[in-house]
Formats: structure tokens, C-alpha cells, sequence
């Protein structure tokens, strides 16, 4: 048993993947906490609100990033070096060019943007806008990376990341508040995207090929994967930027903090779906059932989960000190909910990967429609926290509840599948 763990392709890769998550998620709320001490509630409200919705905004990123893993995985299973070059240099030149597009934009209406979240300086804005444009492109970066199975180069982009990010945004939030510390992540992304540019040039070489790439079927991928992972991303973030424009700053900062706390359950449950997506598709491609593999992994995730949320549930106060410091105590009661809520998204997340592995998409709808509910609700109804992260706990559940949805279903190998479905 134990010689055939370590065989286990999954579980290597697995752990190489959790270490680029750990290495990562550590240094990231190293990062917050920091910054949560030494630069009070309000600015670290500030720091949290604009780097959520930063990640909100980048959704579409995310939906490029599954995408190239998806087109990726199937290349590496061909054994295709060249194509993948070829696909990681497309990827990184449409992204950037998507990404500055979008950046001039937003430094052009940074005024109404600072309006909107209460802020007397442009000068954040302008940052989280260079912010947002780098996160596009690392995003997609990993996509290649993680569905040609180099998890060490995956995990690696995510380290430097991480590791970056604290080492410039901390010193500089003590003296330039809330852009300082938003500097961090801006520096740390753009290493980052070096970084992966030599892992391309180190893993796939020079050598390009066309890329020979099913034109219906990408439209599929993209119009099915792409809805799924854009849910998914905006209900990992939407809340705290909503919660910084209807309340104040201090109120704001409180729930950024339990935000966090559920955030990081979902960091240390992010390398799961991650590794479930390709391994699933290879494992149909070798005839083999992919069953196991996910039984295993929400084994695991629910295990996680069920500890975080009592923990969350017996010593609130001790947790969010922990994570945040005593100045955030106020955000005690709503730590446990968040902390369920966080984890049914988590257990959603990794089902939807395993199904999009398989080229299920029965999901996508159902979970839309779910979240649009959701994020109307909460828009528009929040007359205090608690109510904001309950409209939060009963949305993500019914969101695992429309994943699970014909999880037992006939497992057939990608091709037969593609062909069993159609055209979406």
C-alpha cells in the first residue's frame, strides 16, 4: 500500500503542488497579517478590498488559465513539446495585450473607481490597474504550466509570488499606507511572470509548431468552462468590495479580516482542484476510472474543512487574533459561518474541476443562476454582517449541491464524451 502511494503519480504531484500552496499561502497572509498590524483596520480595509477586487476582475484570467490547461493537458498527453510552446507563447501575447487594454482603461476612470470605494487618493488605483494587468497574464502563465504537469514550475510561480509580495509590500505600507503595501503584489507579479517565461523556455525549448486545436471544441471548452470558473472566481471575492462601498472604513476593515480567515481555508484547499482537473483527464485517456481519485481528494477537503470550521466554531476570538490581531476581536461572530461558507465553495470547487476534466458541464447553468441569486442578495440586502456572510453560507451550499448533481454518471473517455455532448 505504502509502495504504491509513493508510486502514485497523483500524490506526487499533489505534493508538489500543496507546497507551492503552502509556501504560497503562507507568505500571503504573512502579508496581510503584517500589514493588519501595522497599518491599522482602515488601511488594511483599504489593501484587502482592492486586491478583492482585483482577483474579481481577473475572473476572465481564470477562465484562460483552465482553458490553456485544458488544451495543454491534451498536448502533453501527445507529447507535443513544440505545440506547447507555441500555446505558452500565444497565451502570454494575447493576455498582455487583453491586460493593457484594460489597464489604460482603468487609470483613465481611476477618479469614479477611488469615488466608489470611499478613497481621497488615485494613487491606489492606479497601482491595483498595473495590479490587475500582471495577475492576468501570471494567471494564464499557470495554465500552461499546470496542464503540462510541471507542478514544481506552477508552484514555483506561486512562491515567488508569495515570497515577493511581502518582502516590498510590508516595509512600504509603514510609509506610504494603503498604495505601499499594494505595491507589494504589483512586484511580486511581475517576477513572477519572468519567472514562467523561463520555465517555457527551460520545459518546451525553442522549437514552435502550429498549433492543430479543434475549433468546436475549444468553443465549448470556452463557453462552459469559461461561465464555471468566472462563477466560481467571483464568489471567491465579490463580498469584501461590496461590503467596502456599503459600510465604513472600520466596519469594512472588521469583515475583510473574517474574509481573510475563510480565505485561507480555501488557500490551503486550492491545490486540490488544481491537480484534479488534468489527472482526470488523464486517467480517462488511459481508461482508467477517475472515481477514486476524487473520492479520495474530497475525503481529504471535507477532513480540512469540518476542523477549520470547529475551530472557527469553539475559539472565534483566538482565531481571528491569530490571523489578524486583537484589533479585529469585533469580527469574532462572524468567523465559523464564514469559515462553512468558505469551505462548501472549496468542496464546490473541486468538483466542478473533476467534471470539467471529463468535459461535464451540467453544472455550469444551475450554478450561475445560483450565484447571480446570491450576489443580488447580497447587494441589495446586508443590514449587518452576520446576514451578509449567512446570504454567503446558504449560496455556496447550494452551489456544492448543483455540482454534486450526477456525479455517478458513466465515466467515458474525453473523445466519446466531446462527441456524446454536442455542441453546447
Amino acid at each position: 500500500m505504502i509502495a504504491r502511494i509513493r508510486s502514485s503519480d497523483l500524490v506526487r504531484h499533489g505534493a508538489i503542488a500543496f507546497a507551492g500552496v503552502v509556501i504560497a499561502s503562507a507568505a500571503n497572509y504573512l502579508f496581510y497579517i503584517l500589514i493588519s498590524r501595522l497599518a491599522g483596520v482602515e488601511t488594511y480595509g483599504v489593501v484587502a478590498s482592492l486586491i478583492s477586487a482585483i482577483l474579481v476582475l481577473s475572473a476572465p484570467a481564470t477562465v484562460v488559465q483552465f482553458i490553456a490547461a485544458r488544451l495543454a493537458a491534451d498536448l502533453d498527453a501527445r507529447g507535443d513539446v513544440a505545440a506547447l510552446r507555441k500555446l505558452s507563447d500565444d497565451v502570454t501575447l494575447w493576455t498582455t495585450t487583453f491586460a493593457l487594454i484594460f489597464v489604460a482603461a482603468g487609470i483613465v476612470e481611476r477618479q469614479p473607481i477611488a469615488e466608489f470605494f470611499h478613497l481621497t487618493s488615485t494613487a491606489p488605483i492606479v497601482i491595483s490597474a498595473i495590479t490587475f494587468g500582471l495577475l492576468t497574464v501570471v494567471t494564464a502563465q499557470r495554465g500552461v504550466l499546470q496542464g503540462a504537469h510541471h507542478f514544481g514550475d506552477y508552484s514555483a510561480t506561486q512562491a515567488v509570488d508569495g515570497v515577493i509580495r511581502v518582502a516590498v509590500g510590508v516595509p512600504l505600507v509603514t510609509s506610504l499606507g494603503a498604495s505601499g503595501g499594494l505595491l507589494g503584489p504589483t512586484v511580486s507579479l511581475a517576477a513572477a511572470a519572468v519567472y514562467s517565461l523561463y520555465a517555457f523556455h527551460a520545459r518546451f525549448g525553442t522549437r514552435r509548431a502550429p498549433l492543430a486545436l479543434d475549433r468546436k471544441l475549444i468553443a465549448r471548452v470556452v463557453s462552459n468552462v469559461g461561465l464555471g470558473q468566472m462563477t466560481f472566481t467571483v464568489l471567491a471575492f465579490y463580498d469584501v468590495p461590496l461590503i467596502k462601498h456599503a459600510f465604513d472604513a472600520r466596519t469594512a476593515g472588521l469583515y475583510a479580516a473574517a474574509a481573510l480567515v475563510g480565505r485561507a481555508l480555501l488557500a490551503v484547499l486550492s491545490f486540490v482542484p488544481t491537480v484534479i482537473m488534468p489527472k482526470a483527464t488523464a486517467r480517462v485517456a488511459a481508461r482508467r476510472s477517475p472515481l477514486p481519485m476524487l473520492g479520495g481528494a474530497l475525503g481529504l477537503c471535507v477532513a480540512v474543512v469540518g476542523v477549520a470550521v470547529l475551530a472557527g466554531w469553539l475559539a472565534p476570538i483566538a482565531v481571528i487574533t491569530i490571523i489578524a490581531g486583537r484589533a479585529f476581536v469585533e469580527a469574532s461572530p462572524i468567523v465559523a459561518p464564514y469559515l462553512a461558507a468558505s469551505g462548501a465553495l472549496a468542496l464546490a470547487n473541486v468538483v466542478a474541476a473533476y467534471k470539467m476534466g471529463l468535459h461535464r458541464y451540467d453544472f455550469v447553468i444551475p450554478a450561475l443562476i445560483v450565484a447571480v441569486i446570491e450576489i443580488t442578495t447580497f447587494a441589495f440586502w446586508h443590514p449587518t454582517l452576520l446576514s451578509a456572510v449567512l446570504i454567503l453560507l446558504i449560496g455556496h451550499v447550494a452551489v456544492l449541491g448543483v455540482t454534486l448533481l450526477r456525479l455517478n454518471a458513466p465515466v467515458l473517455n474525453a473523445g466519446a464524451t466531446e462527441r456524446a455532448q454536442g455542441v453546447a
